[in-house]
């Protein structure tokens, strides 16, 4: 892909056409090789806008999910606020204990299922 192929120096020497046609054919190969490192970089930058418009439309798409979960975690603390300022507090002692009798027994459940199925593979593992 030489772009100056066809010039010849006008005048001189043969020694100095011949040097001449040698720095013209080396300038020529340099040429041809900062178009190839363009051509890479310029690929490589589309390469890295192509990226950086999927993490911007990632980021938005994550931004509106926080937002959503704060409207739902403002309410859901609105309607928590509203139920504790008119509720009994005998009733709000009971609640409470039930959760937390709740969330044990949940505990204790999931520990038992959790170590049968574990007992069952190595079972059927030949263990």
């Amino acid at each position: 892909m030489s772009r100056r192929a066809n010039r010849t120096p006008v005048g001189g020497t043969s020694a100095g056409r011949s040097e001449a046609f040698e720095l013209e054919e080396q300038n020529d190969r340099q040429l041809d090789g900062i178009s190839a490192k363009v051509a890479a970089l310029h690929s490589v930058s589309i390469n890295i806008h192509d990226e950086v418009n999927v993490q911007n439309r990632l980021l938005d798409s994550s931004t509106e999910t926080f937002s959503r979960f704060g409207g739902m975690f403002d309410r859901t603390r609105q309607q928590l606020t509203r139920t504790l300022a008119t509720a009994n507090k005998r009733f709000l002692c009971y609640l409470t204990l039930a959760l937390v009798v709740g969330l044990f027994g949940l505990y204790y459940i999931g520990k038992i299922v959790i170590s049968r199925l574990f007992s069952a593979d190595d079972a059927a593992l030949g263990h």
